[in-house]
């Protein structure tokens, strides 16, 4: 990747601010990026796509065919193309990093968390305050200084503790030796040891594992934007064969460097959760998450409730529609940038309540009894990115997550004569 001075003097100058940052004039790189440009007006601006660097960084070896990669490639230019940038202002909107709780202070398992009120950031925090010997992160990227300070006050109070992380290089690249993004703060530390992705699509998970005891799943980026603006959500398991399969995909990214498509697989299943990763050979046909997300769909007998930020397929909207048509009903909130987008669209015109807001979830609850969350946005490039899909089949935890829609539902703005 090729680094224009300007944008390395921006980077730089926001990394003293802590937070992340990318030159306007810069490829957009994707979700929740911050720029810091020499505009008069400082604006947040959301990415183009999930996936608007696919193809610029070198192709992993372990990808399944030169072609796959083209194939995502061409379908996300076709889908994507002259996308407007969301813009919206950072005045007043900034939230503060709290303080690691000095003694561990765990999490309720099992229980969902939400940007709201800065709930979802304290459960992350109890979490690592927790940490006694492993830290295991698969982190698509890190703007904002908050996370990698807790790691090293962890790492302070817990000689014995090992940090490993996987990050996309796309959203941290090494210039002349140096980190350019907060992860620098880490670089170095003896128990400390960073990997990036080293190829075009997207390490794109948000998760952490606890001494292989526990694990955080979730939509957040570790940027202020995720956790003081966007609406995300997360949740903590203790569940072994859980925690197990997200240690495993760890391991099959940080320990073998393998993060291009393997064999497609069945899900990992334990008790009301099922796990799914992908990229899943070939990349250029849908992973098993995104058809069973389909066919769940398919299968809704009372409601349809959605938070998505990236989405570009239709297949899915498809399936929507087609339940509405049977009496199921259907709702749902997109990110402002992907409201004129296919699948929006198609659900607009067919009567179904769309409205947009600044969400970053990627969630979907079905008649109040599955959700399904995780990092995946529902798009072709996600096909190919290192991504997880958790299935949570409770009703109890179906509720907290609808309660989470009915508040962003509220607060999203409904298309003009809608």
């Amino acid at each position: 990747m090729s680094c224009s001075p300007r944008w390395i003097a921006g980077l730089a100058a926001a990394l003293a601010l802590g937070v992340g940052c990318r030159d306007a004039a810069a490829p957009i790189a994707p979700d929740d990026v911050v720029f810091v440009t020499d505009a008069p007006a400082a604006v947040d601006a959301r990415a183009t796509t999930d996936a608007a660097v696919e193809g610029d960084a070198p192709v992993d070896l372990d990808a399944a065919s030169p072609s796959d990669d083209a194939a995502v490639a061409d379908d996300v230019a076709a889908t994507d193309a002259a996308r407007p940038v969301d813009a919206r202002s950072d005045a007043g909107r900034s939230c503060v990093c709290p303080t690691l709780p000095a003694t561990c202070s765990p999490p309720a398992l099992d229980v969902p968390s939400f940007t709201t009120g800065g709930a979802l950031l304290g459960q992350l925090m109890g979490l690592i305050s927790c940490a006694d010997t492993s830290l295991h992160a698969a982190l698509y990227e890190t703007l904002w200084t908050c996370l990698p300070d807790a790691i090293l006050a962890r790492l302070a109070a817990a000689p014995a503790l090992t940090v490993q992380l996987v990050y996309d290089d796309e959203t941290c690249p090494r210039v002349g030796g140096t980190l350019m993004c907060p992860l620098a703060r880490l670089d170095g530390h003896p128990r400390v040891s960073l990997l990036p992705d080293a190829r075009s699509a997207l390490m794109h998970h948000k998760f952490f594992v606890v001494d292989g005891e526990r694990v955080w799943v979730g939509s957040a980026n570790g940027s202020e934007q995720s956790y003081c603006r966007d609406a995300n959500d997360a949740v903590v398991l203790g569940e072994p064969a859980i925690v197990g399969a997200f240690e495993g995909e760890f391991q099959r990214m940080f320990r073998d460097h393998a993060f291009g498509p393997i064999v497609a697989s069945s899900p990992v299943s334990a008790g009301r959760y099922a796990a799914y990763f992908s990229p899943r050979s070939p990349t250029s046909s849908p992973a098993r998450w995104f058809t069973d997300m389909v066919g769940a769909i398919a299968e809704a007998r009372t409601s349809v409730d959605f938070v998505i930020s990236a989405w570009t397929r239709t297949e899915l909207s498809d399936a929507m529609i087609a339940a509405r048509m049977r009496g199921v009903a259907v709702r749902g909130i997109v990110a402002h940038e992907y409201l004129n987008d296919a699948p929006a669209m198609a659900l607009l015109a067919a009567g179904v309540p769309v409205r947009a807001g600044n969400v970053h979830s990627k969630l979907l609850i079905l008649d109040g009894q599955t959700v399904i969350t995780g990092s995946a946005n529902w798009s072709a490039a996600a096909w190919a990115n290192n991504e997880n899909s958790l299935w949570i089949r409770d009703a109890s935890a179906a509720a907290a997550y609808g309660e989470y829609f009915t508040r962003q539902y509220g607060a999203a703005t409904a298309p003009a004569g809608m």
